[in-house]
């Protein structure tokens, strides 16, 4: 996995921009959620075309674009 600053520049320069503005974690996953461009989102969702949440960790995410996982913090 990567930090999203570790992405190769061709990834980099495609992915889409995300306005993360929180997240909550619990050991109950169904019970995750982040917040991107105002919408509450859970584990698995489309964040941007392209972008799927697959985790969501205490202060970070984890996403995955073109077959590349990467983490960013919220």
């Amino acid at each position: 996995m990567y930090a999203q600053a570790e992405l190769p520049a061709e990834v980099q320069k495609d992915l889409p921009k995300l306005a993360i503005s929180g997240g909550v974690h619990s050991e109950n996953a169904a019970q995750r959620m982040l917040v991107v461009g105002g919408q509450v989102l859970s584990e698995g969702a489309e964040v941007a075309p392209g972008v799927v949440l697959e985790q969501i960790r205490a202060g970070t995410a984890v996403l995955r674009f073109r077959g590349y996982r990467y983490s960013v913090g919220y």
